[in-house]
Parts: C-alpha cells; sequence; structure tokens
C-alpha cells in the first residue's frame, strides 16, 4: 500500500510529461540509475524513499516547483522517520548550537505548531528588513 511519499510522486507525475502525458516509472527511474522496479517499490510503499541525490533526481525529472521539492523532501523524511534528508547538515553545524538546543528546549516544552508559525513569521520579518 502506497503511502504520502508513493502517492506523491504518482500524483505529480500524472500529467507533467511533454504533450500533457504522465511521466513513465521507467523515466524517472533511468534518470536515478535504478530500476523501474525499484522505483515501483517505492512508490507503492514495499521500501523507503531514496536518499537525498536521488530525491533530487525525482524531482528535476518531475519538473517540481521549489515548494513542491520541500514537501517531498519532508515526505521522504517523514515515511523513513527521519528529518527531512535537506534538514541534517544544518541541524548538526557545529558553528550554531543554539539550532539544536533550541529545537530540544521546544520539545521538552512540548511547544506546537502556533510558537513555531511565529518564529517562521519571525524569520520572514528579517528577510524584509
Amino acid at each position: 500500500m502506497a503511502g504520502e511519499f508513493g502517492k506523491f510522486i504518482d500524483d505529480k507525475r500524472r500529467g507533467r510529461a511533454a504533450g500533457g502525458g504522465d511521466i513513465l516509472l521507467k523515466d524517472i527511474a533511468t534518470a536515478m540509475g535504478t530500476t523501474a522496479t525499484y522505483l515501483s517499490d517505492i512508490v507503492k510503499g514495499r521500501r523507503n524513499p531514496p536518499e537525498m541525490t536521488m530525491l533530487n533526481k525525482i524531482a528535476e525529472v518531475l519538473h517540481l516547483s521549489s515548494q513542491e521539492t520541500k514537501e517531498l523532501y519532508d515526505l521522504a523524511g517523514r515515511e523513513r522517520n527521519e528529518a527531512a534528508p535537506d534538514l541534517p547538515d544544518y541541524l548538526m553545524d557545529k558553528e550554531i548550537p543554539h539550532v539544536r538546543a533550541a529545537l530540544r528546549r521546544a520539545s521538552e516544552k512540548k511547544l506546537g505548531d502556533d510558537f513555531w508559525k511565529k518564529v517562521f513569521d519571525e524569520i520572514d520579518k528579517e528577510d524584509k528588513d
């Protein structure tokens, strides 16, 4: 049974080929350097989502927008029960230990999305200043 990750890939390949047809799994698999059977197993939820390099190839073949690519990463991480694969380098950067400390404190306090929305808005505000 396909998980959210597999459903996302299946949905995004529909109608995105040249001429409005569907992008075939074999075409995505070829770009990934793997087989259609392997990719089919991922889409059907029989295998975990692939690593970052292959995710980027999937995003490229499917012509995903930046936001769609971030969603692909989130779904891959969630299905693997890990952080989204675009985040660990930043999270573990030894030059910014407060990232980990803040996440741990927020987790301990069980802060929800309302808190993180405020943080997000503050970060966006910094971009506009």
